[in-house]
């Protein structure tokens, strides 16, 4: 298998060979990858960070046979990185920078920054770390899961303290976070409902 990395700002991984198809992740400048499979114009990818595959288009790679890049080490906690450098991001589908970003790729680079590792999907996260028992307990950069009608986890974000959290709905935005959830800043209405918290710091 092929070692390599990624040496644009931002590369779609998608769930299919194909322009056309679902971005469900994206590589960032510096990640280092491993090719699962290659085919003449794509190439399947395994992230080094968190194991998620992914196809990419065999122009925005290269191959590299440097360590892997497994985080930053920032000093700031993950909710603090999430205030200074993706506040008012634009929400995308499978997004991890600046110019787009989904919930769990938000929760996954600031705590990347700080050194943590994080798998990609909230509903794979809800599995890391340990329990907090309800929001009393709860304390900054604790994740918060959401979940539907049915139970299953759909949204995650990063508790800020004093009933305050940080996640990506339409944009990255502090909204309040109650016992039963998330209630809009703007319209007052309660938006997703709270699912569990979970400490991995």
């Amino acid at each position: 298998m092929t070692r390599a990395c990624c040496f644009l700002t931002a590369v779609a991984m998608r769930r299919e060979p194909s322009d056309r198809a679902e971005m469900v992740n994206q590589l960032l400048l510096g990640d280092t990858f491993t090719i699962v499979e290659q085919q003449a114009k794509w190439s399947l990818a395994r992230c080094d960070w968190d194991g998620y595959e992914g196809w990419v288009d065999n122009k925005q790679w290269r191959p590299h046979d440097g360590p892997a890049n497994l985080g930053t080490g920032h000093d700031a906690s993950p909710a603090t990185v999430a205030e200074r450098d993706y506040l008012g991001a634009p929400y995308l589908w499978g997004g991890r920078c600046v110019m787009g970003i989904d919930c769990s790729g938000l929760t996954q680079v600031c705590f990347r920054a700080c050194g943590q590792r994080l798998l990609r999907d909230a509903s794979q996260q809800a599995t890391q770390g340990r329990p907090v028992d309800g929001l009393e307990q709860a304390r900054r950069d604790d994740l918060c899961f959401f979940c539907n009608e049915r139970g299953g986890i759909i949204h995650v974000g990063i508790y800020m303290g004093q009933g305050r959290i940080i996640h990506a709905s339409g944009q990255v935005r502090i909204d309040t976070l109650t016992p039963q959830g998330i209630i809009n800043s703007d319209t007052q209405q309660l938006t997703h409902r709270l699912h569990s918290l979970r400490r991995v710091m």
